[in-house]
């Protein structure tokens, strides 16, 4: 069956419909001549060469009427073996079928180098936030190697915490890093979504900021009286809120205040997390949810409060998206940030086959 290969490349299909088309006009043709003045059988020996003969015409028609499409195959097989960042060649006086298929393949190349560039930059951070804990473990680990039983129980008690802190570090990276994953290869980042009061997650929240921020920094928690229904994953919730309120803190100077609001308006549930602190600069805001992207270190609290890998608002981010809900970010340098989170309500339906009580009504908080 390898000899009729041939028959499955277009430039041979191309040549068996030209051909079958070229034939039918002349056999009609024939007939009705026949039909006038009667059949000879001598007149067929005529399609023995006709045949073959219109069949090459249309096999090297075929060939140059593909000769573009091969050149692009061939093109495209070196650039298979060359660096990614090289491009096929545009000729405008191609077909203008063959100038599109080559400039989507441009296009495709650009993709594709873009989304390697993200995966270089995305490793190369990633090894970098593991090497940090990494290198303190080994550093102390080797240091109580080396002293053995002859080391004091300060310096004991100091390297096991910093060891302890550090493997958290690393556990908590790791973590993210698989959440991420899981998102970006299609995998659902909720585990399962239940009709829920939005004022639980946002209590769940201030429960846990109200232990754990300074003294010095004022925090307002304003919920509403009436329900806030929602379809959701109340623990990613309580991750999101908690991660923008654990970043306004870390923003804010002693004397300012974080204050996080909940709110129902037009089919959706709105939380603000506002802060007075430095604020953030506008080539920052292009790029604060990109991963491990971090605002510079020396304008945060992180000494005080805690640094963080970067990964927080991107995971905020796609847990948001996975709700079908969305992030804005207002700021102004020195006078604070405000993160707006964007969900919608749980509809009437839902709300009744739950057995919640349907009230869709404006709490008025603003």
């Amino acid at each position: 069956m390898s000899k009729f290969r041939w028959s499955n490349t277009v430039r041979g299909r191309m040549a068996i419909v030209m051909t079958v088309s070229g034939i039918v006009p002349i056999v009609i043709c024939h007939l009705i001549v026949s039909g006038m003045h009667g059949f000879n059988p001598i007149d067929l020996l005529w399609y023995i060469p006709l045949i073959p003969g219109l069949a090459f015409i249309n096999w090297q028609l075929s060939g140059i009427i593909t000769s573009p499409l091969s050149e692009l195959i061939s093109s495209t097989n070196k650039l298979a073996a060359m660096d990614i960042r090289q491009r096929l060649d545009i000729d405008q006086s191609e077909s203008s079928e063959i100038l599109e298929l080559r400039k989507a393949f441009n296009r495709l190349l650009n993709r594709l180098e873009e989304s390697l560039n993200i995966q270089c930059q995305f490793v190369g951070d990633a090894s970098h936030e593991l090497r940090t804990p990494l290198t303190s473990i080994q550093g102390y680990t080797k240091l109580l190697q080396r002293r053995g039983g002859n080391i004091d129980g300060q310096l004991l008690g100091e390297a096991l915490q910093t060891i302890s802190d550090e493997s958290g570090r690393l556990i908590r990276l790791v973590s993210d890093l698989l959440q991420l994953a899981r998102a970006d290869a299609g995998q659902p980042v909720i585990a399962q979504k239940n009709i829920i009061d939005l004022r639980t997650a946002i209590e769940g929240v201030e429960d846990t900021v109200m232990v754990i921020a300074p003294e010095q920094i004022e925090v307002q928690f304003i919920i509403p009286p009436k329900a806030v229904w929602v379809l959701a994953d109340v623990d990613k919730l309580k991750q999101v809120f908690l991660n923008l309120t654990n970043n306004a803190i870390k923003a804010t100077q002693g004397g300012g205040k974080v204050t996080v609001t909940l709110r129902k308006s037009n089919n959706e549930a709105i939380v603000r997390v506002i802060d007075t602190g430095i604020g953030i600069a506008p080539a920052d805001q292009q790029r604060i949810f990109d991963r491990f992207y971090r605002v510079e270190r020396s304008r945060t609290r992180s000494r005080v409060y805690g640094g963080g890998t970067g990964l927080g608002l991107a995971i905020a981010l796609t847990i948001i998206k996975a709700h079908g809900g969305s992030i804005e970010l207002e700021s102004e340098l020195n006078k604070g940030s405000t993160f707006t989170v964007h969900i919608p309500l749980a509809d009437r339906e839902e709300l009744r086959k739950a057995g919640k009580e349907v009230d869709t009504a404006d709490d008025g908080f603003n």
